[in-house]
């Protein structure tokens, strides 16, 4: 997992889009450059359970991609949330007009990783799948290659940008994009074969 200098990264004031969404863009100083970050290894790759996914299984070019995450990348996103709740809470009043406490902020604020029960946690990215800026994929030799089809059987090393806060009236969350893809076939094992 790359290191990141959590104490680098800052938000950019508010923008309102035309359609009235408001978000912060989250970006590195001192160049204020935007925040990157490959996810695994080619010696240590991702899988996806479920696969690139729409709500209600819609017809749409951006959609939701969940990587399993090993414990400790895990542990890494949960500094990064850690980070995220001290850093708003002490700039409630430019992001949400009012002071906020580090509670108030974590009972508003929604971590890019889900876990459910016993299974592994899962980091919520976004995928465009064609459009203007579809993701790029590689092989493991760094030669370009067309998305496949069902993610769910390729070990993956993902490079995202975590792009930017999105803030709604009673909850905020990141929005993480996955630019590029190395994808891998996983290998296949016949379960008959000799031990």
């Amino acid at each position: 997992m790359a290191e990141m200098n959590f104490s680098n990264l800052a938000l950019r004031d508010p923008q309102v889009s035309a359609k009235g969404a408001k978000s912060c863009q989250l970006i590195s100083k001192p160049q204020n450059e935007k925040v990157f970050m490959t996810l695994g290894s080619k010696s240590e790759p991702l899988r996806t359970p479920f696969g690139a996914t729409t709500y209600g299984d819609e017809e749409a070019t951006r959609k939701t991609l969940e990587f399993s995450l090993s414990p400790e990348q895990h542990k890494f996103w949960q500094q990064f949330d850690e980070w995220a709740v001290h850093y708003l809470a002490e700039n409630a009043a430019r992001f949400f007009k009012k002071p906020l406490t580090k509670e108030q902020i974590r009972e508003q604020y929604k971590s890019p990783v889900t876990q459910k029960g016993e299974y592994r946690p899962m980091l919520r990215c976004k995928i465009n799948t064609a459009g203007g800026t579809p993701v790029r994929c590689w092989d493991e030799n760094d030669n370009r290659v067309d998305l496949p089809e069902d993610l769910r059987s390729y070990d993956l090393v993902p490079r995202v940008q975590i792009s930017h806060m999105w803030v709604m009236s009673k909850e905020f969350g990141w929005v993480i994009n996955v630019n590029d893809l190395m994808v891998r076939s996983q290998p296949q094992i016949s379960p008959f074969a000799e031990d």
